[in-house]
């Protein structure tokens, strides 16, 4: 389990890094997802994620951290669903239409999300 938090938290780390490096990279990944596969794929990866922290928090530093931190994320996939597709789209193009330095700072959380899941793992 430990293994898939840290590969989880390398992919999160080079999805904010690129971001952080090459804004329009970034975009162009989101923008040409479907509008379904990208709701979909919210919320999976959102339920995915809660599951692995969940299940794996046992062998993670900070095992109540980690829980807590998975039902944020099973929380949130809920919030999409509810949200709705259509305002899941709407979200996305507000937040991919703003500058690029405030999508870089954004991205830099998440990279700095992905080293703290390799450093709760490793």
């Amino acid at each position: 389990m430990k293994l898939f938090v840290v590969v989880v938290g390398v992919l999160v780390f080079l999805l904010g890094f690129v971001g952080l490096l090459v804004p329009a990279k970034f975009r162009g990944w989101f923008e040409a997802m479907s509008s379904q596969s990208r709701f979909i794929g919210a919320i999976a990866l959102r339920l995915g994620f809660g599951m692995l922290l969940w299940y794996a928090a046992d062998q993670l530093r900070f095992p109540d951290v980690m829980r807590i931190i998975a039902v944020i994320a099973f929380a949130a996939a809920v919030g999409v669903l509810i949200m709705g597709r259509k305002r899941l789209d709407g979200l996305v193009t507000w937040w991919l239409t703003r500058s690029d330095t405030l999508l870089r700072v954004s991205t830099a959380f998440a990279a700095l999300f992905g080293a703290f899941l390799v450093y709760v793992a490793t």
